[in-house]
């Protein structure tokens, strides 16, 4: 399962109505609310393109951050993009309030998620994927966050970004001092393995959680523990261990979205 954001129904109801009343446009808005009465508010979307982008207006979000009652920003994604884009992961980064999203498509029922830092960790398995917030790195960033106090970058990406040059695991770990090992070294619980799967580049990672095993998520796979032998016969290409002088506790951060 996704972090949790508790909220009433009724303010969830609400969401998804206003998202279905304006598809194809992106429609937004703001959950608001202290000590329990929440509401949704809805915003008018003033962004160039309303079927592709949203954006609130700038005055009145200023007013809900000043007002101390803004709980969280809202979008849909009309088009069935179930996820965040590249943009919605940056601008979402940069916040102090969770950000959600409806997922409108002409299959399945809506679906509304919320994500940030300020949520709770969900528990590392069964989690269903959703690409840049349930995903591999995304499980690894987790379990370094809850285990060991670091916050790894975050790096706003697409959806198949190692088929775009880009190296958000390796880069994101070397930022953060880990350093590659040799097959020589044992395996100590908490290094990261990196794989790479059907890929120009290395695109899949997970954790070691001992006795033989790999905790990871892969792509429309619920997250599990998997046993390593094989996994590191077929798809292992190096180990990264984080440098005991690392285990700091540190801010969030946001990785450069280029050359990743």
């Amino acid at each position: 399962m996704l972090p949790m954001f508790d909220i009433s129904n009724a303010v969830r109801e609400a969401i998804v109505e206003h998202a279905q009343s304006l598809a194809p446009e992106e429609a937004c808005g703001v959950v608001l609310g202290k000590d329990g009465g929440d509401r949704y508010v809805p915003c008018e979307n003033v962004a160039e393109d309303r079927s592709t982008a949203f954006e609130i207006d700038a005055g009145f979000m200023a007013q809900a951050r000043a007002s101390g009652e803004l709980r969280a920003i809202v979008h849909s994604h009309p088009h069935g993009l179930d996820g965040p884009s590249k943009t919605d992961m940056a601008q979402a980064a940069e916040d102090d309030v969770p950000w959600g999203i409806v997922v409108l498509d002409p299959v399945h029922r809506p679906k509304l998620f919320f994500w940030g830092d300020m949520l709770p960790v969900a528990p590392y398995e069964q989690r269903p994927f959703r690409h840049g917030i349930a995903d591999c790195y995304a499980l690894v960033r987790d379990w370094y966050r809850q285990e060991r106090g670091l916050v790894l970058p975050l790096t706003p990406r697409d959806p198949d970004w190692w088929n775009k040059g880009q190296r958000v695991i390796e880069d994101n770990l070397h930022r953060f001092d880990f350093d590659a090992f040799g097959d020589s070294e044992p395996l100590q619980p908490g290094d990261v393995l990196l794989f790479q799967v059907g890929a120009p580049t290395i695109n899949h990672t997970g954790i070691y959680v001992g006795n033989g095993l790999v905790l990871h998520h892969l792509t429309n796979r619920l997250s599990r523990k998997d046993v390593l032998g094989p996994w590191k016969q077929k798809y292992h290409a190096r180990t990264m261990r984080l440098r005991p002088s690392a285990l700091q506790p540190a801010a969030q951060s946001v990785a450069p979205e280029g050359g990743q």
